[in-house]
Order: C-alpha cells, then sequence, then structure tokens
C-alpha cells in the first residue's frame, strides 16, 4: 500500500534554496491560442518559439531573482519563496501585445556588476538613495535591468547596484538611466545629463531556456492602450513522497 511521508522543513529549506537562491528567471508572454503546455510531453524549445517579437508594443522579458532572504519559514507542510511580480506594460502604440500563456523560464545574461561610466552633472545631482530605477536604454540586446542608485558627495559621486539582474545583456554594454528619469525621481535637476554605466559581469544560468512553469490565460489577451498585465509568481515546494508499506 503506498502511505505519504512528509520531508523534513530542514531538507525542504535546503532543496528551495539550492534551486533557487542566487539563480534568475524570466517571464516571456507567448501568442499561441488553443496549445496547450504539457510538462514532459511539450517541446520547451518549439514552444517558446511561439513568444512575442521583442519590442512589440513596447514587449520585453521581465526578470526576477531570489536570495537567501527569500526563502520563509516552513509552513502548510512546504517552503515557499517571497511573491515576485512580472509587469508587462504596453507602450501606447497602435500595435497590440497578443498572448495566451505566460511562462517562466531560467534566463541567462544577467547582470552582476557594473561601473558609472558617466555620471549627471555634480552641480545639479541631489545627493541621496534611489531605489528601483529602470534602465532605459542599452547597446545590447538586455532588457529589465533595474538599479539602486546611490549619489553623494554634493553630486560628484554616483554609485548602482543591481535591484533586478534582466536578463539578455553581454559584458561591456553600455546602458543609460535618462535625464527625464533621473529628474522624475528627484535625483538631478533638469538639464543634468543621463546617466551611462558599464555592464561589468553578467551571469548565464545552466538551464538557460528550460522551462520551469507556464500559466495559460482563460482567453486570448489582446494588450493596448497603455495597459498593464501583472502576473504574481508565488513559488512554493511541498515536503511529500509516496512510499510502499
Amino acid at each position: 500500500m503506498a502511505i505519504a511521508a512528509k520531508i523534513s522543513s530542514a531538507e525542504l529549506t535546503s532543496q528551495v534554496s539550492n534551486r533557487f537562491v542566487g539563480r534568475s528567471l524570466e517571464a516571456r508572454l507567448i501568442n499561441a491560442p488553443g496549445t496547450a503546455y504539457l510538462p514532459g510531453d511539450t517541446n520547451d524549445t518549439n514552444f517558446l518559439g511561439f513568444e512575442v517579437p521583442l519590442g512589440i508594443g513596447g514587449y520585453s522579458r521581465q526578470g526576477i531573482s531570489f536570495a537567501s532572504g527569500d526563502v520563509l519559514a516552513y509552513s502548510d507542510d512546504g517552503v515557499a519563496l517571497n511573491t515576485r511580480a512580472t509587469v508587462f506594460a504596453h507602450d501606447g502604440s497602435a500595435t497590440a501585445i497578443n498572448f495566451s500563456h505566460v511562462v517562466l523560464c531560467w534566463s541567462s545574461g544577467n547582470v552582476t556588476d557594473l561601473t558609472v561610466t558617466s555620471p549627471p552633472l555634480a552641480a545639479d545631482s541631489v545627493d541621496g538613495t534611489y531605489t528601483n530605477v529602470p534602465v532605459d536604454t542599452t547597446t545590447g540586446t538586455g532588457n529589465s535591468l533595474v538599479l539602486d542608485i546611490t549619489v553623494s558627495d554634493s553630486g560628484s559621486t554616483w554609485n548602482a547596484v543591481v535591484s533586478n539582474v534582466g536578463s539578455g545583456y553581454s559584458a561591456s554594454d553600455l546602458v543609460t538611466i535618462s535625464e527625464g528619469t533621473l529628474a522624475g525621481i528627484g535625483a538631478i535637476q533638469a538639464g543634468a545629463g543621463d546617466l551611462v554605466l558599464s555592464i561589468d559581469g553578467v551571469t548565464s544560468d545552466a538551464d538557460e531556456g528550460q522551462i520551469l512553469s507556464v500559466a495559460q490565460t482563460s482567453s486570448a489577451v489582446n494588450l493596448n492602450g497603455g495597459n498593464e498585465a501583472v502576473f504574481y509568481w508565488n513559488i512554493k515546494q511541498f515536503g511529500y513522497y509516496n512510499t510502499t508499506a
């Protein structure tokens, strides 16, 4: 007879930490109405071939990552990670973003280190810490990089650390946070100029391109008019397995 056995909280915590901490995933939109994703049967590469073209209606992949503090305490027979949100925003153009599935898969080109190469004018900069600032443009093909920026020494020192690692970046890419974005968050006065940074290091996951999870919408979605589609990822591993007695 098969019976259910529970896995210890310590073992579950270890499994979740080893699987997710320090690793990055990305959410992609798939436009394949009427197509069901069957784990173990559907070919991941073929399915990802139905991805919405990058740039259509402002579409870009959305990255998420996990640190050790995101592993929650054992509860209800499982160990969960902190919830992550991915936001897909339409750019207001005449071209809609059409999709039927959202996919979470292991990513590549995740930014680890970067250096300020061209800061705004110090005289027009405002000391402070500015969190979750999105990158506006890149010389490469990466997307979704988000930074925490610190301005100090009366605007003469600018530093940035990665808040969201993004995906698809390469070492030596240049990324820019525009003057308009910086002025909007109060980091500069108008006319101070852009903030340009050089990417020094990236990592790619060994499981790059492999699908972790797929959610199919109840009907095909037509995202337009500058609207947003938001998906919340609640990842949890439960501690059961079957044994025979």
